[in-house]
């Protein structure tokens, strides 16, 4: 707690989701933000347009560091002089062990886009659209040393749009992400650690990172398969189709009415795919 009887809080962060929980953060009159970690990329925000958190930082004053291991000396060292009484994670790309969980007097929590104990890992917003579910959420729970195992302390739902792809996903649940702020920071009132629910780890699912290879639309089984990975796949890794012997990149699909030959028929701007009786229109994706 700071001089004035604030939360010094300390938050681990990617460009996306730390954008709006930095902005969220800021608001607060509870809060006294100590600094952000993060990571300092070279290319454009690759989901949807964002300002890299580096720059939001600049912008507002905050301290912010980037390329450094959490858990190492020199970042255990950093983590000590801020003294947080709670680090708020909002993606992060780093295995947080014991040194840092017990850093802070209460915990370290994660706002994990999935509703937990479902889609643990990396992408559960691929998994998400993958498996064709309509509801997706953000949990708020305690990290622990299992992947996304820690008691949960509360979570908010929202429906995932018939035609959303992964980009758009990702930003209605960062959007969520930085919605929930208050109403976690007030679980903290008077500075006691709340108890979370555990989680009932028998119905738990994985959400491992995809890769380009899960995006070749030619291993799909079914036109509602290839609809699936259209959207859980763009913009990253991407999704592609053979045709010949070259693998074009298609982003947006559109069922054809009708009856077509079965096989694949290019053209300049999309490739009509016939599957089972039924036709997708594939959209060549603009580089």
């Amino acid at each position: 707690m700071d001089e004035s009887g604030r939360l010094n809080v300390v938050l681990f962060a990617l460009t996306g989701f730390g954008n709006t929980v930095l902005k969220a953060l800021l608001a607060e009159n509870r809060v006294n933000v100590k600094a952000v970690f993060t990571v300092k990329y070279d290319n454009p925000f690759p989901y949807y347009e964002e300002e890299p958190l580096l720059t939001l930082c600049e912008q507002n004053q905050v301290r912010c560091y980037h390329g450094i291991k959490v858990s190492s000396e020199g970042g255990m060292a950093l983590l000590q002089d801020l003294a947080p009484d709670l680090i708020l994670v909002a993606t992060f790309k780093q295995i947080l062990k014991t040194n840092v969980l017990s850093l802070p007097k209460l915990g370290v929590v994660n706002l994990h886009p999935s509703l937990l104990p479902q889609y643990r890992g990396p992408c559960p917003s691929n998994a998400a659209l993958l498996n064709g579910d309509t509801i997706t959420g953000i949990t708020a729970h305690y990290i622990t040393e299992g992947l996304d195992e820690g008691d949960i302390l509360f979570q908010r739902k929202i429906d995932i749009g018939n035609v959303e792809n992964d980009g758009q996903l990702r930003w209605k649940l960062a959007q969520l992400a930085g919605e929930m702020v208050p109403e976690l920071l007030q679980l903290f009132t008077g500075f006691v650690r709340p108890v979370g629910i555990p989680q009932d780890h028998s119905q738990a699912t994985d959400a491992p990172k995809p890769t380009a290879v899960d995006g070749y639309l030619e291993l799909a089984n079914s036109i509602q398969e290839v609809q699936r990975k259209v959207r859980a796949l763009n913009p990253l890794p991407g999704v592609s189709i053979l045709v010949g012997q070259q693998r074009i990149l298609v982003d947006r699909f559109e069922m054809r009415p009708g009856s077509y030959e079965r096989g694949v028929r290019e053209n300049a701007a999309f490739i009509d795919w016939t599957i089972n009786s039924q036709t997708i229109r594939l959209f060549k994706k603009l580089n």
